[in-house]
């Protein structure tokens, strides 16, 4: 029985949210954590209330294929390419340079441009091994999906936090020397899904949000149809519907940066609301329930250890399998760098592969919902 004080269809539609949302909020500022959460003063952050509610009062659970207990969607937010490119530590130097009214600082910067191409140059770098995420990932018969950024000639308001790679910057993959548009093109020609990772200013622009859409998708000749927000920069107000025009049909940005669980909730897919306009907008939400970041930066965030990161990832499938949701992980590829955040993804996948799990990407969880809910 809901004896909470809470109207879950309030809270899925993002009235909590946006009711939570800072007086200072604005375009400029990132998007408030878990902190402002409804459910997190309750400690309700780490289970599934709504999915449970569903449950008590007759509702099913989900049915996903082969009669597996619940879903794990497996998913990878591209901000590098490359540790070592001097093509991406110059653009990175330089929208320090520009964005800085410090005469020393960015004398400081310039600098740094110098060094980097010094300190790197004809070094093979560790990123360039992408296929070590298709391999690992095929050999549990699952497949992800890769969020790329578009690229700067797609860009009409950049912002400093914006990824600094582009579709032409030389990479290595599977041993082959390719481009960035080459590698991405590889990637969804093996059966994966690629995803948009647009820039800071793009959650409220439905102009900005269709340029890098169609960029990426003259890369791939095909639709993209899975997106998640870069930095998860986004407002409940108004991105949901900017998503919807710019013709996605599946977003997985609702989670959190400094910490982990069910923003909404609920690890159940469903349909974002229009808060201004009152309606059920056709877009689909996964929600992203476990990121990296949060549990093993240093600096923000849990600040765990990876043996005890890997006890909260079992505490999150153990809540998600009792419901028979979707237990949505990110994993940055440029962490393979990071043995301990490395191995945590393989135990994670090791894990869950030994439960009745069903593995896919955003566009597959997004399709079989669609189908059977």
């Amino acid at each position: 029985m809901n004896v909470l004080p809470i109207d879950y269809q309030r809270l899925l539609k993002g009235y909590y949210e946006a009711e939570r949302l800072p007086r200072d909020f604005s375009p400029e500022r990132i998007v408030p954590d878990f902190s402002f959460n409804v459910l997190n003063p309750m400690g309700l952050l780490y289970k599934p209330v709504v999915d449970d509610n569903f449950l008590e009062n007759g509702g099913k659970k989900p049915i996903w294929p082969n009669d597996r207990e619940f879903a794990v969607c497996l998913t990878h937010d591209v901000d590098l390419v490359s540790l070592y490119s001097l093509k991406e530590f110059t653009r990175a130097r330089w929208k320090g340079v520009s964005g800085n009214k410090s005469a020393l600082k960015r004398f400081k910067n310039i600098l740094g441009m110098g060094m980097d191409r010094l300190r790197y140059k004809g070094i093979k770098d560790p990123l360039h091994c992408y296929e070590k995420w298709l391999n690992v990932e095929a050999d549990m018969n699952a497949h992800s999906t890769f969020f790329f950024w578009p690229g700067a000639q797609s860009i009409t308001k950049p912002h400093p936090t914006d990824c600094s790679y582009e579709l032409d910057d030389p990479v290595v993959f599977d041993n082959q020397r390719c481009c960035v548009a080459e590698m991405i093109k590889e990637i969804d020609r093996q059966g994966w899904d690629v995803g948009l990772h647009p820039s800071w200013y793009s959650f409220n622009d439905t102009g900005e949000l269709k340029r890098q859409k169609e960029q990426l998708e003259n890369v791939l000749g095909h639709e993209i149809v899975s997106i998640r927000q870069h930095y998860l920069h986004y407002d409940i107000r108004i991105t949901p519907r900017v998503q919807s025009e710019a013709g996605f049909k599946y977003d997985s940005t609702l989670g959190l940066n400094d910490n982990i669980g069910f923003r909404f909730g609920t690890s159940y897919p469903w349909n974002l609301y229009d808060l201004e306009a009152e309606n059920e907008l056709p877009i689909i939400e996964i929600p992203l329930i476990v990121q990296d970041n949060a549990l093993l930066h240093s600096n923000k965030g849990m600040r765990l250890d990876e043996d005890t990161a890997f006890q909260y990832v079992i505490q999150m499938a153990d809540s998600v399998e009792r419901v028979g949701g979707v237990l949505t992980l990110l994993w940055h590829p440029n962490t393979i760098v990071r043995q301990d955040w490395w191995n945590l993804y393989l135990r994670a996948l090791n894990y869950l592969k030994q439960k009745q799990v069903w593995f896919a990407s955003v566009k597959e969880i997004g399709e079989w919902w669609t189908q059977n809910k």
